[in-house]
């Protein structure tokens, strides 16, 4: 529960999760554990900034097909379960978030603008490859969800290229090969290839993220991990 309790309440208030967040901690925290936030005013870090918008985020794109669905919220629960490894009071702190975004459903253009207000390209490109996590979850991305991602790409600043490689990379989920772990068709050429790789490792290289926490660091980790042994495979492959 670190996270949240570094962070105090202030800077949640003036932003369009205020509610959000405000509703949350209304249902996680005993009137005691409130008191502790509020009493602990301390500087906000980016890893809690971060957390509070992508959970927000993932959950309105999710929604944008009328509502949130069970394997939609299987697989951000997942998220931070596996990849960040939390528990206790900090996964029942993101089911709450969840809750509060579907009940209150915070303007989406907004909460990117805030979100957008302190990320970096990586961050954003990280938010971005997360929604197309969740949004393939049923196999389907809704014209609905596809409106919506259009519309934080363009409010996160993201450009075609950059949005593109990504989606590329979650349009066939089902097939784990190599070549859409890197963004590509099998068809693509070896400088492509190369450009590809180099694009990926320098988003997911640890050093991105060491500012964020223990948990994000893991996961750009096992992202690292996974890009370089599709690489691997295929130099391997194409012998390049």
């Amino acid at each position: 529960m670190g996270w949240l309790l570094g962070a105090g309440i202030g800077f949640f208030l003036g932003g369009p999760l205020g509610a959000v967040m405000g509703g949350a901690v209304q249902h996680v925290l005993s009137q005691s554990g409130r008191m502790q936030l509020q009493a602990n005013r301390a500087q906000t870090n980016g890893e809690q900034i971060f957390i509070a918008h992508l959970v927000a985020i993932l959950t309105k794109v999710a929604m944008a097909d009328g509502s949130i669905s069970p394997e939609e919220r299987k697989t951000i629960h997942s998220f931070f379960s596996g990849s960040l490894h939390y528990q206790g009071r900090e996964l029942r702190l993101i089911d709450a978030i969840m809750e509060e975004t579907e009940k209150l459903n915070p303007d989406l253009h907004e909460t990117c603008k805030s979100f957008d207000r302190f990320a970096d390209k990586d961050q954003r490109l990280l938010l971005l490859d997360l929604i197309y996590q969740v949004s393939v979850t049923d196999h389907v991305i809704s014209a609905g969800e596809k409106e919506a991602i259009q519309r934080t790409v363009s409010a996160l600043g993201i450009d075609s290229e950059e949005h593109e490689r990504i989606k590329s990379r979650h349009a066939a989920a089902q097939k784990e090969d190599h070549f859409h772990t890197l963004g590509l068709q099998s068809s693509a050429g070896n400088e492509e290839i190369k450009k590809a790789y180099r694009q990926l490792a320098s988003q997911y290289h640890p050093d991105k993220v060491s500012h964020l926490g223990p948990e994000l660091i893991a996961f750009a980790n096992e992202k690292f991990k996974a890009i370089n042994e599709a690489y691997s495979a295929v130099r391997k492959e194409r012998n390049i």
